[in-house]
């Protein structure tokens, strides 16, 4: 083998290597930050939106605290919505898996079931669910 090749092999395998680091640590990341933030539910969106209205429109800390209370207040009123509601969306996405499973043949139920499980393992229904109470 040539060291041209040798030279090219190993440059091409660093390189891959990088990617596929990168790439994991990316993914690893990016799960913490989206787990951290559904976890946290209304409190985080507020808490995010101010960050962000208070960098783009330059606000004054007076404006940053006041306007920091109607966010809050609002993540008090869309909790109690959502806790209101959840009885209901629960009963619509099992209402809606049961009228999928019964259009499937007897092949498919199995795989469905098992789709089933990995969305409810996942959290994919975490947004039809109420944040868990704010840690005070």
């Amino acid at each position: 083998m040539s060291n041209k090749l040798k030279v090219s092999v190993g440059v091409l395998l660093v390189f891959t290597l990088g990617i596929l680091a990168g790439s994991l640590g990316t993914k690893a990341y990016m799960k913490y930050r989206v787990s951290h933030f559904v976890q946290r539910g209304h409190e985080a969106r507020a808490e995010l939106m101010l960050g962000r209205l208070s960098r783009d429109l330059d606000m004054t800390e007076v404006q940053r605290t006041e306007i920091g209370k109607i966010l809050s207040d609002s993540h008090r009123r869309l909790n109690e919505i959502s806790q209101r509601c959840q009885p209901e969306i629960c009963g619509i996405i099992e209402n809606d898996f049961e009228m999928i499973r019964e259009r499937l043949n007897d092949d498919q139920k199995p795989k469905f079931d098992k789709f089933q499980k990995r969305f409810q393992q996942r959290g994919r229904h975490r947004m039809f669910r109420p944040p868990p109470p704010p840690h005070n």
